[in-house]
């Protein structure tokens, strides 16, 4: 039987719910509880008994930020990393058990298409929209019900996406750059209007590229805070004497370049934006 993430189902008088873990969640040894899962939990802060390994032991468990405490150890047993599974299961209203379940075996990739899709014909604004679509759809994928990803009526203010952590009320905006092909088959360049551009702690510049032969954006991305684009970046000019921030770097895993310190992993966006939260909620109560 295979499960969903982050899916509920009743077996046996008993309710599990399965999950992928985040890094940060493995950083700081804790479990969130996703929306499908509070109705499982005690509503107050409280400690729970739950079976590890064959041990009974308690966890603290705060119902406001619906996560599981105490995981520390036991992560670092299981070697856990980011997206491996972990299955909780409520045996009565006070008595849960843990189970690590670890990640599936990786499919093999998908062999490229011998034919190219032919993309030509789509305008900017289309090809826009795929990008930020891939970027909204990470966030929700990867935050696993702790992230709601919204778009803004209008675009006069250089901004995509707003996102926001369940619960709190301090969003972060995107700026999202999508480019269909690389500079020399290497480099991804990006350029940001310099007058509708205002840099903020909570605002920060998305660039990927979207691979035509995959019709995915390429396994790194780059975020960057607003304010290292005004501090960093090279000006140019086009024409009509429009400015813009000009932002160039190579996709590839390296670290040495100017931006590439700015790359991750696709699928870290979401838990790099849950630290950036956890950050906000120090400074702004």
């Amino acid at each position: 039987m295979t499960v969903d993430e982050d899916d509920s189902v009743e077996k046996k008088n008993r309710k599990m719910i399965i999950r992928q873990l985040i890094e940060v969640e493995i950083r700081l040894g804790f479990l969130s509880i996703p929306a499908r899962g509070i109705q499982f939990m005690p509503s107050k802060n409280s400690k729970i008994n739950v079976l590890i390994n064959g041990n009974k032991t308690q966890l603290s468990y705060n119902s406001d930020h619906r996560r599981i405490f105490g995981l520390t150890k036991w992560y670092k047993q299981n070697r856990a990393k980011p997206k491996d599974e972990i299955e909780l299961i409520q045996n009565t209203n006070e008595n849960y058990e843990l189970k690590f379940i670890g990640k599936e075996k990786q499919k093999s990739e998908t062999e490229e298409a011998a034919k190219l899709v032919d993309l030509s014909d789509l305008s900017s604004q289309a090809k826009g929209n795929i990008v930020e679509d891939r970027i909204k759809e990470s966030l929700l994928l990867y935050g696993q019900g702790l992230l709601s990803v919204y778009k803004p009526v209008t675009d006069t203010e250089g901004i995509d996406l707003i996102v926001v952590r369940n619960g709190r009320f301090n969003p972060i905006f995107l700026q999202v750059k999508g480019r269909f092909n690389l500079d020399n088959d290497r480099s991804l360049i990006l350029r940001i209007k310099v007058k509708t551009f205002t840099p903020h702690s909570n605002y920060f510049v998305v660039g990927a590229f979207f691979n035509p032969k995959t019709l995915e954006i390429d396994k790194n991305i780059l975020l960057i805070p607003s304010k290292d684009i005004v501090e960093n970046a090279t000006k140019v000019k086009s024409k009509g004497d429009v400015e813009w921030y000009n932002v160039a770097t190579s996709i590839a895993d390296q670290k040495s370049a100017k931006w590439t310190k700015y790359l991750i992993r696709k699928d870290e966006l979401a838990s790099k934006l849950l630290e950036k939260f956890e950050e906000i909620s120090r400074y702004i109560k």
